[in-house]
């Protein structure tokens, strides 16, 4: 049985206007300044998950796809190149494809442009050993209500746990109910939250940081006392701990930019090298 981090890069075909807390919102490139890093990341606090990206074909076309060769010999890098068309962010649901696929016990979905915190890192393993089926982390102050219910980039599943009743029978039917706007969120929200008997028995929030709303539904929720009971190791207590000396733990799912000094001590645990240009964009 594997346990998947999922992810997605695709070209934009327009950027975001509405994305009024994340600073780097118009710039293109800003879903590859976290790649590598993220890449080692995960090979160190998760050394028994796949990081599965999921790229749109045309990325294939950008110059700087050629460091996926460098960071697939890490051995947790898993690429997977989806040849569809899109109008607008529906690939952001393709990171969704491993809950439909025979032998996956966890699935933990995530941006490419945040890096992993303390607390999100224990809330994963916990998950993993709850008995609940879904769920989510809410730490932004705006992550409550109906349309916040879940996050696209920091919900969690254990796919043989959801019946077939639930998430339907195969990717392509949970894909056709996309809305027009298409908001792999709000999809996953209609699909996971609506039936209350369901979330009572097999939902697991978790809210804090800048987020203390409960959730609008019944659920089981996990505080920071029992993440904190969570052992981790030196070398992953080590990381996280520089990560938020750094700044990049305000709270889970924060967009940010780790270029620079960042990147390369990450990169240095595994002495990994990227060639001029990539070192230029990079910021090494």
């Amino acid at each position: 049985m594997s346990k998947i981090l999922s992810y997605i890069l695709f070209e934009p075909k327009t950027l975001p206007t509405w994305r009024t807390w994340d600073k780097c919102s118009q710039e293109r490139d800003r879903y590859w300044y976290n790649i590598p890093a993220l890449v080692v990341l995960n090979k160190v606090l998760y050394p028994e998950h796949e990081m599965r990206l999921y790229l749109s074909k045309n990325v294939w076309d950008n110059p700087k796809s050629k460091i996926f060769k460098t960071l697939e010999k890490l051995g947790n890098l898993k690429i997977h190149t989806i040849n569809a068309n899109y109008d607008k962010t529906e690939p952001m649901i393709w990171r969704m494809m491993p809950l439909w696929e025979s032998g996956v016990s966890a699935l933990h979905c995530r941006d490419l442009d945040s890096l992993p915190t303390e607390r999100e890192h224990k809330y994963t393993l916990y998950f993993e050993k709850s008995p609940n089926a879904i769920g989510t982390m809410r730490t932004h102050r705006n992550h409550h209500g109906i349309k916040c219910r879940m996050l696209g980039g920091l919900c969690s599943y254990k796919p043989n746990s959801i019946p077939i009743s639930t998430k339907f029978p195969n990717f392509q039917m949970y894909y056709s109910l996309r809305h027009k706007h298409v908001n792999d969120q709000d999809l996953m929200i209609d699909v996971f939250t609506k039936d209350k008997q369901f979330t009572k028995n097999n939902f697991l929030d978790y809210h804090g940081y800048f987020q203390s709303n409960k959730q609008n539904f019944p659920c089981s929720v996990v505080s920071d006392e029992e993440l904190n009971k969570i052992k981790v190791t030196n070398q992953q207590s080590n990381i996280l701990q520089y990560l938020k000396e750094k700044g990049f733990d305000k709270w889970a799912g924060e967009p940010v930019d780790s270029r620079g000094e960042v990147t390369e001590k990450i990169l240095s645990i595994f002495e990994v090298k990227l060639d001029s240009d990539l070192e230029k964009f990079y910021k090494l």
